[in-house]
């Protein structure tokens, strides 16, 4: 079955509010788009926040993420967290 763009939508949609409720950003959650930077550019996004956000993907969309698939170009933008979670969820 294909892949559609609703889905990546709803994916974003999806990661978007995990990101959001996790980093306690509710007050910028209008601002964030895929192209919104993430580690570097939101103060909240520290290295406890990273496992923090990263069981509460694998909690949401019921995946594993393992320890060597977690590199810094998947949180470059929330455009590139999506991206990955999407090809976990497939």
């Amino acid at each position: 079955m294909a892949h559609s763009q609703s889905d990546t939508q709803a994916t974003f949609e999806s990661v978007k509010e995990v990101v959001v409720i996790t980093l306690g950003i509710e007050d910028r959650a209008d601002d964030l788009v895929p192209e919104s930077r993430l580690l570097g550019s939101l103060p909240e996004l520290d290295s406890i926040a990273v496992v923090e956000l990263l069981v509460a993907l694998q909690d949401r969309f019921g995946i594993e993420i393992e320890d060597d698939e977690v590199v810094g170009d998947i949180f470059e933008t929330l455009g590139q967290l999506t991206t990955f979670i999407d090809s976990k969820v497939r």
